[in-house]
């Protein structure tokens, strides 16, 4: 159902991005991430509701019993519960956005440091320098390739070991 809905609205969503976000007064970056929300709960209500009704369908395979009537009549409640969160949802987008920008803000706060003397790992003679030779050293001395040595050793040990010794 997604891959049908995504593919016709998400470019109408970033089309529509700058004055979207503007009418809803969320920051631009974080529109992608309500409307992601609209979407997620949107698809929820959908599996409750018919004709769909995926959630229906599912419990009714399990509780054989039960009348597909008696299942929808359950599920209602739920329904009006998805059907108030989408309203809060677009009613009031902070709902959605208000961890992300949080989150966002707490990342761009955080401050990193440059070590004094410190060399990073692309600096010449820098840590990553060194791994790189150490690395390329260990290949060119004719290091067997991984695997081939646990084969040997073991091949080895068998040859040692007197049980599996058939010669006598």
């Amino acid at each position: 159902m997604i891959l049908v809905f995504l593919p016709i609205f998400y470019p109408v969503m970033e089309g529509l991005k700058a004055p979207l976000a503007a009418s809803l007064d969320i920051p631009v970056d974080m529109l992608m991430v309500w409307f992601g929300t609209v979407v997620a709960v949107t698809l929820q209500t959908a599996y409750l509701s018919p004709p769909v009704a995926m959630s229906a369908y599912y419990l009714k395979q399990v509780v054989k019993e039960w009348p597909l009537l008696t299942i929808y009549k359950g599920m209602f409640e739920f329904m009006m519960l998805q059907i108030i969160a989408i309203a809060l949802i677009v009613i009031f987008p902070g709902i959605a956005t208000w961890f992300p920008e949080r989150l966002q803000a707490e990342s761009r706060a955080v401050i990193t440091e440059e070590v004094e003397g410190g060399a990073s790992l692309e600096e010449e003679g820098g840590y990553g320098a060194q791994l790189r030779d150490a690395l390329e050293g260990g290949e060119e001395e004719g290091a067997a390739p991984e695997g081939q040595e646990e084969e040997e050793s073991a091949g080895d040990s068998l040859e040692k070991d007197e049980l599996s010794n058939t010669k006598k």
